[in-house]
């Protein structure tokens, strides 16, 4: 069940990473600490606890294999960890990073690596039960590209794009996508319900279905933001803001949650 950032502010704004955490957040603050990176404020080291909770509470944590929060006000480092695997992801020729928003390509080079390869670091993420979600926090005005690895017209790929000028589709492990609806600014969660069928939610609503999106195969490189890990398409990045990021299994019936858990988190900071 759902529990709610805002049941816990106020609370807790005192100290540093203390008692009373999650120790899987416990564990991301050690791993920065051991970095050297500049952890996020007090404050916000009570929200982001809260916020992991909340994904513990609805049974969506043990479903990802992948969760990274960009939108903080800890230092840019910080930002890329990977709080699921304690890694750092890669970013690469200097997205924007900005305090408390998250980060943003710029349509023409730069993204981040996830270091992530479905097809030898999933254990949720399989190939007939999947998702792949963001918090945008800004929309493309240039390329579509989200999260992708793999080839147009002729392999397997996870794509997710958002625009508020049209409609984009969304793809994972597969060739035939489904369309996106609504989409802009929040939190989109895509997911691979079975071998056939693919659906999209925005900010809790499904906004697409798509039951003929037969399966191909997991990925085999690794899945960037930002921009297209594939050299037989060309040059492919966007210039999309994305806060929170991941992936997991199949969260259709979790999605709620999901999205009430990450608003949260996004309207507190």
């Amino acid at each position: 069940m759902f529990i709610g950032i805002a049941n816990i502010i106020g609370q807790r704004f005192g100290g540093g990473g203390g008692g009373g955490f999650d120790a899987d957040y416990q564990a991301v603050l050690n791993y920065a600490t051991t970095q050297g990176y500049t952890l996020p404020s007090s404050g916000q080291q009570t929200l982001q606890n809260q916020l992991l909770v909340d994904l513990k509470n609805a049974g969506i944590w043990d479903k990802l294999d992948s969760f990274r929060v960009y939108a903080t006000d800890g230092s840019s480092s910080y930002a890329l960890i990977d709080w699921k695997r304690l890694v750092l992801c890669t970013a690469v020729n200097s997205p924007t990073f900005t305090t408390n928003v998250g980060y943003k390509g710029d349509g023409t080079s730069s993204y981040i690596n996830s270091n992530f390869t479905p097809s030898t670091n999933g254990v949720n993420y399989t190939l007939n039960s999947a998702s792949i979600f963001t918090y945008v926090s800004s929309v493309r005005t240039s390329g579509q590209i989200q999260a992708y690895q793999g080839l147009f017209f002729g392999s397997s790929y996870v794509l997710l794009s958002a625009s508020t000028a049209y409609l984009g589709e969304s793809y994972v492990n597969s060739v035939s996508g489904v369309n996106n609806g609504l989409s802009g600014i929040g939190f989109q969660i895509v997911n691979r319900t079975n071998s056939t069928t693919l659906n999209v939610y925005y900010q809790g609503n499904l906004t697409g279905t798509n039951s003929s999106s037969a399966s191909v195969s997991l990925p085999t490189g690794t899945l960037w933001d930002f921009a297209a890990n594939d050299n037989s398409t060309g040059t492919l990045f966007s210039d999309i803001g994305s806060a929170i990021v991941g992936y997991g299994a199949n969260l259709t019936a979790e999605q709620s949650d999901f999205n009430n858990a990450v608003n949260a988190y996004m309207t507190s900071i």
